[in-house]
C-alpha cells in the first residue's frame, strides 16, 4: 500500500536523497501461534476481530528506542492539523501502528503508545492510510526537502488560515481575468491582498477555523456600531410610524453590545422628549462610571449615543473614524432593496477591510422602512428558525446576530 506514496513526488526525492527513511515491521513476524494469526474474537463478544496485545506490542517494542515516538492511527485521536505536523518533525524516530479489523487491544495503547492521532471523522479499512497521509505532511517540515524554505509557512493553515487563491498563464480565460494587484508589482499592496482573500476565503469556507482568528474578529468589533432605528418605521399596516423608547431596548442592547466588544450603540429617535428621556438613563450610569468606578451595566451604558436620525448616527460614526462607513441593513423577511449578505460572509468581507467602519441598522415596530435600505450597502439574511414563526424581538434578533458574526467559534457554516 505504501510504495506510490514512498516513491512519488516530495515524499519519494526526500526518500531518495536520504532525508527520510521508511522501514516496515510486521506483526505476524511476532505471532506465537502456528498460523501467524494477529487477531482473535473480542471478549465479551460482538461483531469483528480484535488485533492481539502480545504479537503487537512485541512487534513495536522491537523497533523502539529511547527516542522513538510511537503513535496510533485510531478515530479515539485528536484530529491531525497543520501545528502537529510541524511539531512532530522535530521527533528523529517515529513509530506508526496502524490499527485493523474492530481495533486492537486496549492493553497496546496503555503499554506502548504514546499518542493516537485521527485523521478525520470518517471510518477507513485499517490505519494505513491516516500513516500515510501523516507522514507526507509532516516529510515536508524536514529540512531541504521542500525546494524553498519558505514553502510551508505559506501554505493553507500555516497561519491558521486557508492559502490566498493562486492565478498564472493566461490572463484571461473564458471570461475571466486575473484581478490586477498581481500584475502591479507592488509588493507590499500583493501581500496585503493576499492576506485580505486568505481572511476572506477561510470566513466563508472554512468558518470553524476563522473563529480562532480573535485578533481580527476582535478589530472588527471595535469598530462595528449598532443604530436602533425607532424611525422611520412601520406598523402593522406597513405605515411610517416612530415607536416608542423602552427601558429594554436601552439596557439590553448596550449590554449585548458590551458582551461582544461593539465601539458602539446608537438608538435613533426624532422625539425630542424621547432623546432627553433616554438621555437622564444614560447619563445616571455615565457619572457612577466617573464617580464610583463602573459596574457592569455602567461600563455597557457608558458606550450608548442618542441621535435624531439614523443619518446623524452615521454621519457621527464616520466622522470619528474620519472614514466612510459600511452600512448592513437587517430584515426579519428577505428583500431585494438591497444586496444580501450572511453573517459568514460579512465577517470575512469587514475583517478583510481594516479601515472601515461597521454599522448594523435594526429597526423597532414591523420593521424598517424600504427609505433605509437606500443608506446600506447591504442588507443581512434574516435570522430564520426552523419553523414559519418568525417574530424575535428587536433585542433577540440583535443578539443572534452578534453571536453568529463575533460569538467564538459560533460562525454557522454558509
Amino acid at each position: 500500500m505504501f510504495d506510490s506514496v514512498l516513491s512519488a513526488s516530495v515524499f519519494g526525492r526526500a526518500m531518495k536523497a536520504g532525508l527520510v527513511q521508511v522501514d516496515f515491521v510486521n506483526p505476524r513476524d511476532f505471532a506465537t501461534n502456528k498460523h501467524k494469526s494477529v487477531d482473535d474474537t473480542p471478549y465479551g463478544g460482538g461483531p469483528g476481530m480484535v488485533m492481539k496485545c502480545d504479537s503487537l506490542v512485541a512487534a513495536i517494542e522491537s523497533v523502539s528506542g529511547n527516542n522513538s515516538h510511537r503513535i496510533l492511527l485510531s478515530p479515539v485521536g485528536k484530529t491531525f492539523d497543520h501545528k502537529r505536523a510541524r511539531e512532530l518533525a522535530g521527533h528523529s524516530h517515529i513509530v506508526f501502528v496502524c490499527g485493523r479489523y474492530e481495533g486492537i487491544d486496549e492493553r497496546v495503547v496503555d503499554l506502548a503508545i504514546d499518542e493516537s492521532l485521527s485523521i478525520g471523522d470518517y471510518v477507513l479499512t485499517g490505519g494505513e492510510l491516516g500513516a500515510m497521509v501523516i507522514m507526507d505532511t509532516i516529510a515536508r517540515f524536514v529540512p531541504e526537502v521542500l525546494g524553498h524554505a519558505e514553502s510551508a509557512d505559506d501554505e493553507s493553515f500555516a497561519s491558521g488560515l486557508l492559502e490566498y487563491p493562486q492565478y498564472t498563464r493566461p490572463a484571461e480565460f473564458r471570461g475571466r481575468g486575473v484581478p490586477e494587484v498581481l500584475f502591479s508589482g507592488h509588493h507590499a499592496k500583493i501581500k496585503e491582498w493576499r492576506h485580505e482573500e486568505s481572511l476572506r476565503r477561510t470566513a466563508i469556507h472554512r468558518p470553524e477555523l476563522f473563529a480562532n482568528q480573535a485578533e481580527q474578529i476582535s478589530d472588527l468589533a471595535a469598530r462595528t456600531y449598532v443604530v436602533l432605528a425607532h424611525h422611520p418605521v412601520l406598523d402593522r399596516n406597513a405605515k411610517i410610524v416612530t415607536t416608542s423608547i423602552t427601558n429594554f431596548d436601552i439596557h439590553d442592547i448596550a449590554r449585548a453590545c458590551a458582551t461582544f466588544g461593539i465601539a458602539g450603540y446608537f438608538p435613533v429617535t426624532p422625539i425630542a422628549l424621547q432623546r432627553e428621556k433616554m438621555n437622564r438613563i444614560v447619563d445616571i450610569w455615565r457619572k457612577e462610571i466617573t464617580q464610583r468606578g463602573a459596574s457592569d451595566r455602567g461600563r455597557a451604558l457608558g458606550r450608548v449615543s442618542i441621535e435624531d436620525s439614523i443619518e446623524s448616527a452615521i454621519a457621527t460614526i464616520e466622522k470619528r473614524h474620519k472614514h466612510k462607513a459600511w452600512v448592513v441593513a437587517t430584515s426579519a423577511q428577505a428583500t431585494d432593496l438591497a444586496p444580501s449578505t450572511s453573517c459568514e460572509k460579512l465577517l470575512a468581507d469587514r475583517c478583510a477591510d481594516p479601515a472601515t467602519p461597521l454599522i448594523l441598522i435594526l429597526g423597532t415596530g414591523w420593521g424598517l422602512h424600504n427609505s433605509v435600505y437606500s443608506l446600506s450597502n447591504q442588507v443581512l439574511m434574516p435570522i430564520e428558525g426552523i419553523g414559519d414563526y418568525n417574530h424575535l424581538s428587536v433585542r433577540s434578533a440583535l443578539a443572534a446576530i452578534l453571536d453568529r458574526i463575533f460569538g467564538k467559534g459560533s460562525q454557522a457554516t454558509p
